[in-house]
């Protein structure tokens, strides 16, 4: 786990966070744009080799695969007790019969955790207060991270930082 720590750590430092280079940093194999079936956003399954291999669905927007890379990567870090083969995350970030992995194991509040570590990986407090120094817009800091506004206010509102730009952001009916 320290070894882990100390590769997200050096990811943390550049914007906008490179997910995929991190997930293949930790051991894990990245593939965005894959064939997943139908109204499921990610997938995080156990190789036959023994290592694991994150995909994104083909057709979504980069920065919402790259929050699933995330939410995934999230499930591997905290979750890998419980993963078996793997799980797969519905358009909502929950496991469901709709795909190839569902599991049962993984309950809402897991799914919340890995959203919560997502957002953390993605939108590291530090940087985000040094960027709100001179970036005035949730737009504007969305596209610097490269996540949806939607998951920058969501973070923004969490680190209690929501008050210090401009929400010039349509409030949408989902999060991510």
């Amino acid at each position: 786990m320290d070894r882990q720590l100390e590769i997200i750590n050096r990811h943390a430092s550049t914007l906008p966070i490179r997910i995929d280079q991190l997930i293949r940093d930790l051991g894990l194999r990245y593939i965005p744009d894959a064939p997943l079936p139908p109204n499921i956003s990610g997938q995080l399954k156990l190789l036959r080799n023994g290592s694991y291999e994150i995909s994104t669905a083909v057709g979504e927007p980069v920065t919402r695969q790259r929050f699933t890379a995330a939410h995934e990567l999230g499930h591997y870090i905290l979750h890998r007790s419980m993963i078996s083969n793997g799980v797969d995350d519905d358009t909502k970030y929950r496991s469901t019969s709709a795909g190839d992995f569902y599991n049962t194991r993984i309950e809402l509040a897991h799914e919340r955790q890995a959203n919560s570590f997502a957002a953390q990986i993605l939108m590291p407090e530090k940087l985000l207060k040094e960027q709100i120094k001179s970036t005035k817009s949730l737009r504007e800091l969305a596209q610097q991270f490269n996540v949806s506004p939607q998951s920058m206010r969501w973070r923004l509102k969490n680190l209690d930082l929501i008050s210090f730009v401009a929400d010039d952001v349509p409030a949408r009916a989902y999060a991510f």
